[in-house]
């Protein structure tokens, strides 16, 4: 694991497609999956890198064992519990289940953050579904960015926790054809809605980082 302030970090498929994300504090890497989190070591962003041969690959078992990781940051369950919140994967474990250290990695509390129960496993766990059954169709990989925004102005707390609660989720997928596809999704309301990059790179900006696609 490395550990850098005001990090800029670039990943790529062969295509050449890439993202850049500016100014997190942290960033943790597990080979395909990477997160990274803000200065109080709450979750940020998880990117995913994944190919055709990969998803061919997906079989769906699950590691299931929520751990901490370092830097350790504020994360256990005890604060979940009768919240009315769920530890919310950002990289879904049913899309790591290629390789199983990378599913054990999915399960660190560094790819998650609370998210509404009803939200988490309902339209937004379709919106997962529905990226691999895409990538399966196009017989394609891509670069998976999933990650959440919180609202600066008055931060809410899960349970006198140091737990930050998102006002929202928002998932990108980079295609090798250059097609991107955006989501946002409310913690508040569970609502998914398709958006556009721009809006996305906007919203990113409350938390201080800064996603650059090109």
């Amino acid at each position: 694991m490395k550990v850098f302030f005001f990090l800029l970090f670039l990943t790529s498929l062969t295509f050449g497609q890439t993202v850049k994300i500016e100014n997190a504090s942290f960033t943790i890497k597990h080979d395909d999956l990477t997160f990274y989190l803000d200065s109080d070591t709450n979750t940020l962003v998880s990117v995913h890198t994944i190919t055709n041969e990969e998803i061919n690959k997906l079989d769906g078992d699950r590691s299931d064992k929520w751990h901490k990781e370092k830097p350790f940051g504020p994360y256990k369950k005890e604060p979940y519990v009768n919240s009315g919140y769920d530890l919310g994967h950002l990289t879904p474990s049913n899309i790591t289940s290629y390789d199983d250290t990378l599913n054990y990695h999915s399960f660190s509390y560094f790819n998650q953050a609370p998210q509404l129960a009803g939200f988490n496993r309902g339209k937004w766990s379709r919106l997962e579904k529905d990226v691999v059954k895409m990538l399966k169709s196009r017989k394609t990989g891509g670069i998976i960015v999933t990650g959440v925004i919180y609202d600066t102005d008055k931060v809410p707390y899960l349970n006198k926790s140091r737990i930050k609660i998102p006002i929202m989720f928002y998932k990108v997928v980079i295609l090798p054809n250059n097609e991107v596809l955006c989501w946002t999704g409310s913690n508040v309301n569970g609502e998914v809605i398709k958006t556009e990059l721009n809006n996305i790179v906007t919203l990113t900006k409350k938390n201080k980082i800064k996603l650059i696609f090109k």
